[in-house]
């Protein structure tokens, strides 16, 4: 039996190169005839595309059988174009008359309701929301004005008193002192006398100031010095007129022999 040729056996191919070709993966003749010539010379260093070339032919020359072999290209045969059927005679189906179906009236759709609108009542429409959020910020940021000794004795009330003393830091407005009460504190002019509710608060002492006033604009509120009695009318007053009383106090007062008689007929 003949031997199985080797690298070395290729024409050009020492041992140097031989052992750069096992390093590149080529170890066998039957590789070599399958390589590619540009393929193998980036591979191996020191090898040039035509001496790779050279290389692969001699090994395809030992091995003819192992030689890549080219696919047969086959001829695609031309294709019959199918012949059109003999189209069919297709008679036409008598149509049946059809009966007149009554049409019945669509129904119209009803159409959404439409939600009614919110009218902003009188009060609210005549003050400037601008200038109502600014009120509110500024009362937010404003402090609490207390007595500058306050904090430090117990006979001296909370209620803000102005500081007189020539030596007074609160006075001075140092730092780390009550705040002092001034102007820049205040509100708008525009919203300054207004209720939370947004009525505008009017000050009462009898029942004839309630004449010019309207209800959706104002709301009273009884002054300190007025007694019981004319309380009471200013209140049936603002009744009669719908006026919101932001102060009505207590209602009227029971007498003794009313109370007793109440007692006498749940007993009975």
């Amino acid at each position: 039996m003949s031997k199985k040729p080797e690298l070395k056996d290729l024409p050009g191919v020492g041992p140097k190169l031989e052992e750069k070709l096992k390093e590149a993966g080529i170890k066998t003749v039957l590789s070599m005839s399958r390589a590619k010539a540009n393929k193998l010379a980036e591979k191996v260093d020191g090898l040039s595309e035509n001496s790779a070339a050279k290389i692969i032919e001699a090994a395809q020359a030992m091995l003819p059988d192992a030689a890549p072999k080219k696919k047969a290209v086959k001829e695609k045969k031309p294709t019959k174009k199918a012949e059109p059927k003999s189209e069919k005679k297709v008679t036409p189906k008598k149509e049946k008359p059809k009966e007149a179906k009554e049409e019945k009236p669509k129904k119209k759709k009803a159409a959404p309701k439409k939600k009614p609108k919110y009218e902003a009542p009188l009060r609210v429409q005549n003050t400037d929301q601008r200038i109502l959020k600014i009120a509110r910020e500024k009362k937010k940021r404003k402090p609490s004005f207390d007595h500058e000794l306050a904090h430090r004795w117990t006979r001296v009330r909370s209620s803000w008193r102005r500081p007189k003393g020539i030596d007074s830091a609160t006075r001075q407005n140092r730092k780390g002192r009550v705040a002092m009460v001034s102007t820049g504190y205040r509100t708008p002019k525009a919203v300054r006398d207004l209720h939370p509710s947004l009525y505008i608060e009017v000050r009462v002492h009898k029942p004839s100031d309630l004449e010019e006033l309207d209800p959706e604009v104002h709301a009273i509120r009884i002054a300190s010095t007025v007694g019981f009695r004319k309380r009471q009318e200013i209140i049936t007053a603002a009744d009669a007129k719908l006026l919101r009383v932001l102060n009505p106090g207590r209602g009227e007062e029971v007498e003794e022999e009313d109370l007793f008689t109440d007692l006498e007929l749940e007993v009975d």
